[in-house]
């Protein structure tokens, strides 16, 4: 909870980033470890978890925005094409600022201050609940993730729209921030699946922040004045945007079709495999907690992965009883938004 005074009282871009990511990752450690359905104490947690990352979503956009816009003036030699980086970039910083001020008046939240508390206080009732098996929370979470990864997987590849690409890309931010816990209760060989899941964040991250400056682009030269004055160099800056859109969309696209298509060979696919065979026995006096999740069928991306449905399946095989010791939420410095 340190970074939240630092956002109210200082102008830090890292401190921005890290707030966001600490936000994810506590989440998924207490809706991971918390009974089915979340106690009202969890979904409390959650919800303001959730708000503070979505009040911060618009002051992180136009940070990398404005980094985007830099570089690309740097790089620029026409004085008229300059120029019209920085009126975009005016623009940015424009919305920066009703950003700063929105996201402070928001985080001004008495929840968000007694935050830590309430984390603390859930982590060590949970280390000290011996009801509780921490390998077989994190192997149904692991094997949830898992199928909901590869369901979104499905839609993002056949349609390619960018809200089924952009709800690709939080699964993978999700499932990552799941295998992470995992690694911080003791499993090992974790890094390759993590590292892939992190090359397909990295690819994705760089798609978004194109679409966001494409629409900040058009945003700007709609100006009238501008639009009268300097008609030609703002069909040129539209096709030059166009073009690197086109780009990354034949680049996200074939990453997604790749993904599938080698999913089953993948370092993901066999740490989960591992990770999920490795999963404890029910004891049968125990009862079944979940119902199987089926997973959706692909239209244009056949190759379903089998271990995939068998994990969601096997997701029958776990208990409510849990265990767990004081986890701890791992710390990440600035990192691009693949984070």
């Amino acid at each position: 909870m340190s970074l939240l005074p630092k956002v109210l009282a200082e102008d830090s871009v890292d401190a921005v980033h890290d707030l966001r990511v600490w936000s994810r990752r506590l989440q998924q450690v207490v809706s991971t470890l918390s009974a089915n359905p979340l106690p009202s104490e969890t979904r409390t947690m959650v919800r303001a978890l959730r708000r503070a990352r979505r009040a911060l979503g618009g002051w992180r956009d136009c940070d990398v925005l404005i980094d985007l816009l830099e570089r690309k003036a740097r790089r620029v030699r026409n004085p008229e094409e300059k120029k019209a980086y920085a009126m975009i970039r005016d623009l940015a910083l424009s919305k920066r600022d009703r950003g700063i001020r929105r996201a402070r008046r928001k985080l001004a939240n008495r929840k968000l201050f007694t935050l830590g508390h309430r984390a603390g206080k859930f982590l060590e009732e949970l280390a000290h609940d011996e009801r509780q098996d921490a390998a077989q929370v994190m192997a149904s979470a692991a094997a949830a993730g898992y199928a909901e990864w590869r369901q979104a997987l499905s839609r993002a590849c056949g349609s390619f729209d960018p809200v089924e690409v952009h709800a690709f890309r939080i699964r993978t931010k999700q499932l990552r921030y799941r295998i992470e816990l995992a690694r911080d209760l003791g499993e090992r060989d974790a890094e390759p699946a993590l590292e892939f899941l992190k090359s397909l964040q990295d690819v994705l991250g760089s798609w978004h922040d194109q679409v966001e400056l494409l629409r900040l682009t058009a945003e700007a030269l709609a100006d009238s004045e501008f639009l009268l004055e300097h008609a030609r160099l703002v069909a040129l800056l539209l096709r030059k945007s166009d073009r690197e859109q086109m780009i990354q969309n034949k680049r996200v696209r074939r990453l997604l079709a790749n993904t599938n298509e080698s999913a089953q060979g993948s370092a993901l696919d066999h740490w989960m495999a591992r990770y999920c065979r490795e999963m404890p026995a029910l004891r049968p006096s125990e009862p079944q907690e979940r119902e199987p999740q089926q997973m959706r069928e692909s239209v244009s991306c056949p190759n379903e992965l089998p271990v995939a449905q068998d994990l969601a399946v096997r997701k029958t095989a776990i208990p409510p009883a849990r265990q767990t010791a004081t986890l701890p939420v791992r710390s990440q410095g600035p990192t691009p938004r693949s984070s």
